[in-house]
């Protein structure tokens, strides 16, 4: 063994393959030897690095299979909305921060994460009248918590060019009285206006983005992540221009974690676009592979836009939205899956889930192949689409702190009988359909530890509801960390090198405090992370 190569002493290792041990060797980036302290002992010389784990808890490298991580890293450095207490909060705050930040006439304002829901008093969305008042010399977006809606000013209208004569086919830009766009812009269209922007991110300042996100995601153990970049936080370029900094990156070395690039091609134009390449899923290195084919079906719950079979509870005629026809997905789908390229669709609701359904059924019918095709959310359906679903084989990305923040809302927006069939976790696993964890950052935090408590007790950080909410559809502590590393290395191809900690696969673990399998239950979401390592190399340590 070179100096390049370490051994962790004196820990409790949870491989995830089914073995308990106590102390591991590393040889380069890969695990040479898990085993007994005197097993390992045996390979240690006076070049090997000693790491003493202290008695602490040694699991895979988490592994975050939704998230953002460009939107995340910059939103770090915008407008932070998420605890705002309604209309003239988000006013104050942005005038705060273009104060504080000396912001120049014609600079974009971007923030994100209000919540129409937990405003004090008018529980509306904010419009281009309101933030008018912010400025009428900077355009301004300011992005709901989902990142499904947007709010703009006026001059930021004027910018892109939308008028009352602008149409996005799967969106909407909402009007006033007098037929003029005020500002609210929802789905599809906001995808649109993002992307019109009349401004181009530079490879600094998305660099910066990937590297400040980063440093984040390892504090909370996350070696690896499943990120899909082109589409958050009023980004206005595109995949390649992302890409592009990542391929920088990868051969400068500055990647501190592993990158599974989902590819936002939302119109079977750009699908064919891409299709023209040789790019395909799989490709690249352990630092950045190109993954699926990203797709948006439908909105969220939270801003009434998920796309429901019957009305929204608390709001008759509304049934969300359906971003595609049925025709024009089934078709996308069918264009990527004949090229080997694996498909992810975001999906909420019920009608969205179903026409999902159904295109992933025809083209496996036409073309019977597994590509772990992808849902991401699948947060209501019922028994018959889970049955469904099961034939498929689909891997399903679900965000279990959403869980944790919905319950308080799912039965006002659907009601009783459509409830009992949402989030169902443990009726998932139970069909033996895959199950892998995310955190849709910046729409919630990367706490890996918060999505494991929320996944086995079904309770928030208040730890309501006080039974939880459908406790029969809680997860095992060992099937919430699944969904983190076996399922997760699984949904990507790559449960040969990723996942568990067996020898010959990447040397990517994290060191933590407490004993997830110990503690109570309730504790989980208390858990530290003191080490980060990838590759072998210790990337972050709370010491």
């Amino acid at each position: 063994m070179n100096s390049r190569n370490k051994v962790f002493l004196n820990g409790r290792i949870y491989t995830m393959d089914g073995r308990i041990c106590e102390a591991m060797a590393v040889e380069e980036d890969r695990i040479l030897q898990v085993g007994s302290q005197k097993e390992i002992a045996q390979l240690v010389n006076e070049s090997t690095q000693m790491v003493d784990m202290n008695g602490k808890i040694m699991l895979p490298g988490f592994i975050d299979t939704h998230a953002h991580l460009v939107g995340y890293g910059i939103s770090l450095t915008t407008v932070d909305l998420s605890d705002a207490n309604g209309i003239e909060d988000i006013i104050e705050r942005c005038r705060h921060y273009i104060e504080e930040n000396e912001v120049t006439d014609k600079q974009w304002i971007i923030g994100r994460g209000w919540n129409q829901n937990h405003f004090e008093q008018e529980s509306r969305f904010p419009d281009r009248y309101d933030l008018d008042k912010i400025s009428t010399e900077n355009p301004i977006l300011l992005l709901r918590t989902c990142g499904h809606i947007g709010a703009v000013n006026s001059l930021a209208l004027k910018e892109v060019g939308v008028d009352k004569h602008t149409y996005i086919a799967g969106g909407s830009f909402d009007c006033d009285d007098a037929g003029v766009p005020n500002g609210v812009i929802r789905e599809a269209s906001l995808e649109w206006f993002k992307k019109n922007r009349c401004v181009a991110d530079d490879h600094a300042y998305i660099r910066k983005g990937i590297l400040k996100g980063s440093a984040e995601l390892l504090k909370y153990g996350i070696t690896s992540v499943h990120t899909e970049d082109s589409y958050d936080l009023g980004y206005s370029g595109d995949f390649e221009h992302i890409a592009e900094t990542y391929g920088k990156m990868v051969k400068m070395k500055e990647l501190p974690i592993r990158i599974y690039q989902k590819i936002s091609l939302p119109k079977k134009e750009d699908i064919l676009q891409f299709l023209q390449g040789s790019n395909r899923t799989g490709q690249g290195d352990f630092y950045y592979k190109t993954g699926p084919i990203k797709q948006w079906c439908d909105g969220t719950i939270g801003a009434r836009t998920a796309a429901l079979r019957k009305d929204y509870s608390d709001d008759p005629g509304n049934r969300g939205i359906l971003v595609y026809e049925k025709q024009e997905l089934y078709e996308n789908v069918k264009l990527a899956h004949e090229e080997n390229m694996q498909v992810c669709l975001h999906s909420i609701g019920d009608a969205s889930l179903e026409m999902i359904i159904e295109a992933y059924e025809k083209v496996q019918k036409e073309n019977p192949k597994n590509l772990r095709h992808r849902i991401v959310h699948c947060q209501v359906g019922d028994r018959k689409l889970y049955e469904r679903l099961k034939k498929l084989k689909v891997c399903l990305n679900i965000q279990t702190a959403q869980t944790a923040t919905d319950w308080s809302m799912m039965n006002k927006r659907i009601g009783s009988d459509r409830e009992k069939d949402a989030h169902n976790w443990r009726t998932l696993t139970d069909m033996g359909i895959c199950l892998t964890g995310g955190s849709d950052i910046p729409v919630e935090k990367p706490d890996v530890f918060y999505g494991i408590y929320a996944a086995v007790n079904r309770k928030d950080r208040e730890g309501n509801p006080k039974n939880g909410w459908l406790p029969e559809q809680a997860l095992t502590v060992e099937e919430a960390i699944k969904t983190y590393t076996v399922n997760a290395a699984y949904s990507s191809y790559e449960e040969n090198d990723k996942g568990s900690l067996s020898e010959g696969k990447l040397a990517d673990m994290v060191l933590v405090d407490k004993d997830p399998f110990m503690v109570d239950p309730m504790e989980l979401k208390d858990i530290s992370v003191c080490m980060t390592i990838v590759g072998g190399e210790i990337k972050w340590s709370k010491e």
